[in-house]
């Protein structure tokens, strides 16, 4: 899946470039689909995951962080009436669209799952109707996720960034099954920061699975760093920054070039 990714961002690359050429303006550089800012680019990204990366790697005043971009919820939703949680966990699933709508792959997950002892909810994609879900586990085709990440105890995830920023600021561990691009990134960075653990999707073992999982749930320290993170998060004041600087650059912007 990831070769197929990297060849199609390429051709979308190559079409873009064509387009700009076209129209006299200054091409992108190597398989990137947007210019730099010389004013402001703003990465989401939680600050104390990005410490590491900041010290190898500085970034200049163009850039400035912002610690999650959580948005308020408008949904509200209610555990299934069947799921009792007295002698077991809850665990949320979610691929991704990509990860989603790929019927084999979320096949397997469902089938090594379905033997897990925990409760499970997952976003089943365009192919819901298709599945037979076992009775620990209960899914629509899309879920209000917002709302579901604070009920859990462990989020199992292709490691987009969204999920990967909600779910830490939400502080729940959680086992990361990278696809494709800076899910593997991020699912190494869950690793690092010892707040989850990664796995292949298409290859670990249905006991290695779940017995991954029973780990995780019973790493206490695990959860305490994760809560320690999620305090962080919600205690910052990255999107005040963002908005100081988005007001000191519109009154003062510089001459715009492309690097």
């Amino acid at each position: 899946m990831y070769q197929i990714w990297n060849e199609n961002m390429k051709t979308i690359w190559r079409k873009m470039n064509e387009a700009l050429e076209a129209n006299a303006l200054p091409a992108l550089r190597k398989y990137r689909l947007r210019h730099v800012s010389t004013n402001l680019n703003v990465y989401i990204y939680p600050k104390p995951l990005m410490e590491d990366y900041l010290r190898l790697c500085p970034l200049s005043d163009e850039w400035i962080g912002l610690d999650h971009s959580i948005r308020e919820c408008s949904q509200k939703f209610s555990l299934p009436s069947k799921f009792d949680l007295s002698e077991s966990k809850l665990i949320y699933l979610s691929m991704g669209t990509l990860g989603s709508n790929n019927f084999e792959l979320m096949s397997r997950l469902i089938t090594i799952l379905a033997k897990c002892k925990h409760r499970i909810i997952i976003v089943t994609g365009k192919y819901h109707s298709l599945y037979k879900l076992a009775d620990n586990i209960w899914g629509e085709s899309f879920l209000p996720q917002l709302e579901i990440l604070p009920l859990v105890d462990l989020v199992i995830t292709h490691g987009g960034n969204n999920t990967f920023v909600e779910t830490i600021y939400f502080g729940k561990p959680m086992i990361v099954l990278p696809l494709f691009n800076d899910q593997f990134d991020n699912a190494q960075r869950a690793v690092e920061t010892k707040i989850g653990i990664r796995l292949d999707p298409f290859t670990v073992e249905e006991q290695a699975f779940l017995d991954a999982i029973d780990n995780l749930l019973n790493d206490f320290e695990a959860k305490q760093r994760v809560e320690l993170i999620s305090k962080q998060m919600k205690e910052s004041n990255s999107m005040e920054s963002v908005v100081n600087r988005i007001e000191k650059i519109a009154k003062h912007p510089k001459i715009p070039t492309v690097f």
